[in-house]
């Protein structure tokens, strides 16, 4: 009787979903249908440092009233970081409505949200009403969420163009021109320096590729800049995409500035290392001695660094890790290979692992310098420590000599100088 029961429950509410899916889909919108492109302003914290983009479907003839959002996952998720850190989080359209929307972000939030209502035709909408509850289907709710490629905005986006289809003209925008993925994440990091110099770190050649302002969509405020300038032929007729644009809600005066402080800037903290080791590199050349405890811990660091930013290329799917040139600087092999140095003992391989180390230091900063310069200081500290030893401390420098016996393939002895 039990398992009866059980099977009666469980067939009435899967066909509660499917009758509610089927008729879902089989909605006709009323010629008084809006559909709204919604842009949520960027907010306090790093999470929200980017925006976010919702589409808004009204419908009082049919009661609608949704407010899909493409930004949603699931924190109880079965190893949830472990597959956030790996990029394989499955991310979830979801649908709220607009109220509780606009509450959340003004109350909690305090961000602000912008509307801009579609000038679309009746086809249109009902071809993005469609594909929005398509979406919301169980089987198709999960989608693999790449930061540059496929989020909350490039999802609407794609939504719009495939709706408008050909008749679509976008304007082309002078302010989107010649940036890169990366460029414009760090225009948006900018009240977040600690986690640029992190981001900048971790991601590698493809986010530095060139894009058109189609691809600058990834931004949520890039799309609505894009929507109001676009038009699209309707009869024959150029009309505006955006019928009317209008602030959702008037934010409060804004609070003071909780910008990093100016001493605990990374710029400043790297600084500060870089004249520490100056100084002790200073003291060891002066007082003949190798400092490799100093080295131990920067190089160390660095080596542990270098491991991460291999699995990141090699062991995610994040899309935007591969290729990375900071491995030029943070070379994964410093550790353990720095620990393998002795402060009382002379091998004649100790000059050129610093040789060597400075040369890619050298690439390391040539690319560091492109695109994060509070990093500078840092990869410039390394840089330092690698030169004291391959050029100047008195016992492991590489001079002429030694060099010259390298290349003659004769064995290489230690050189007093």
């Amino acid at each position: 009787m039990k398992f009866l029961l059980c099977l009666r429950l469980f067939t009435l509410s899967f066909l509660s979903v499917l009758c509610s899916s089927v008729f879902a889909q089989n909605i006709k919108l009323s010629p008084q249908a809006k559909i709204s492109l919604v842009t949520v302003a960027p907010g306090t914290e790093l999470y929200a440092a980017f925006g976010h983009t919702l589409l808004y479907v009204q419908d009082p003839i049919n009661n609608i009233d949704k407010a899909y959002s493409y930004g949603t996952f699931d924190f109880n998720a079965e190893s949830f970081y472990w597959k956030f850190l790996r990029g394989t989080l499955p991310y979830q359209i979801s649908e709220a409505t607009l109220e509780r929307n606009v509450y959340f972000y003004q109350n909690i939030e305090k961000r602000a949200m912008t509307e801009q209502i579609l000038d679309l035709g009746m086809p249109q909408k009902q071809k993005i009403f469609d594909h929005l509850e398509k979406n919301l289907l169980p089987e198709n709710k999960e989608y693999a969420y790449k930061f540059f490629h496929d989020n909350c905005s490039t999802r609407v986006r794609d939504a719009l163009m495939i709706a408008c289809d050909d008749s679509l003209h976008l304007k082309h925008l002078e302010q989107m021109d010649d940036y890169s993925y990366r460029d414009w994440m760090n225009k948006y990091l900018s009240p977040h320096p600690w986690a640029a110099v992190g981001m900048n770190m971790a991601i590698g050649a493809p986010s530095d590729k060139r894009i058109n302002q189609l691809e600058a969509c990834y931004l949520p405020d890039n799309l609505r800049l894009m929507v109001k300038d676009a038009k699209r032929l309707n009869g024959g007729r150029i009309r505006y995409l955006v019928d009317q644009e209008r602030p959702l809600f008037q934010l409060p005066a804004p609070e003071k500035s909780s910008a990093i402080s100016f001493l605990w800037h990374p710029a400043t903290v790297f600084s500060l290392l870089f004249l520490l080791v100056l100084f002790l590199t200073y003291r060891h050349w002066k007082f003949y001695q190798k400092g490799y405890w100093l080295d131990k811990i920067l190089f160390g660091f660095v080596g542990f660094l270098g491991w991460i930013l291999l699995f990141l290329w090699f062991g995610t799917d994040h899309g935007v890790t591969n290729w990375n040139k900071n491995l030029f600087w943070a070379m994964p092999l410093h550790l353990p290979l720095i620990f393998l140095l002795k402060e009382f003992q002379s091998k004649p391989w100790y000059g050129y692992y610093f040789l060597l180390t400075g040369l890619f230091l050298g690439f390391g900063l040539f690319f560091v310098v492109q695109y994060s310069l509070a990093t500078i200081p840092f990869v410039a500290t390394l840089f330092l420590r690698a030169i004291y030893h391959a050029g100047f401390e008195h016992e492991h420098k590489v001079t002429g000599p030694k060099i010259r016996k390298i290349i003659h393939g004769r064995k290489v002895m230690k050189v007093r100088v």
